[in-house]
């Protein structure tokens, strides 16, 4: 019979790699049919043991994260972290915002926080729900701040700051080009994007002169 480990990690894999708990357990449920009565508790408590992101890990295998919190209660494999396609234009290696010169500057990075966010909306645009598969298979999108870090936005690198779009649709924040609505957004469970935020991207850097 299978260990807890591996049903929890196989039902994240049919899952898309992310879920909440809820939808653990019921893939879980499909996968064994000996489940004990204190079996959701086995679940978060194997969860926890096995993630470096929780007051529980083991210092064992590290084969989970938490998306947003242990609050949350969302959470994904880690090794889909691994690995994250980067523009053709960034430099190997990478891992700060990297800032290209033009008559602005964007800027473009792939910290934990949104590798976790694009893989929770497996790599979908939330504007317009484009999904840009590459040459190899993997997906790419981009992670956007609304509220722009740095001086003299001072934005936070939060999950209720940050948009998961298209290059596009990246462009178009980033140029105040476009009006944000969080009725419009797509958004899922273990994500809320913020209304300050959205209300400071339609105040602010939609009325920014470039």
């Amino acid at each position: 019979m299978s260990s807890w480990e591996q049903d929890i990690t196989q039902a994240l894999e049919n899952l898309g790699g992310v879920a909440s708990y809820d939808d653990i357990y019921s893939e879980v449920s499909k996968l064994r049919s000996d489940l004990p009565k204190t079996w959701k508790a086995v679940i978060r408590r194997r969860i926890q043991d096995l993630s470096s992101d929780s007051d529980g890990f083991k210092n064992g295998q590290d084969l989970f994260y938490s998306v947003n919190g242990l609050g949350a209660g969302i959470w994904g494999l880690r090794n889909k972290l691994s690995y994250t396609p980067k523009a053709a234009d960034l430099p190997a290696g990478t891992k700060e915002p990297e800032r290209e010169y033009t008559t602005t500057y964007r800027v473009l990075r792939d910290t934990s926080l949104a590798r976790k966010l694009k893989l929770l909306h497996n790599n979908s645009c939330q504007i317009c729900g484009l999904q840009i598969q590459l040459p190899n298979g993997k997906l790419y999108s981009e992670a956007h701040h609304i509220i722009p870090l740095g001086t003299p936005h001072n934005g936070s690198d939060t999950p209720e700051n940050i948009i998961v779009l298209c290059p596009n649709h990246h462009v178009m924040c980033d140029y105040g080009a476009i009006e944000l609505t969080l009725k419009e957004i797509k958004q899922v469970s273990g994500h809320r994007i913020s209304q300050k935020s959205i209300d400071y991207h339609n105040k602010v850097i939609r009325e920014t002169e470039l």
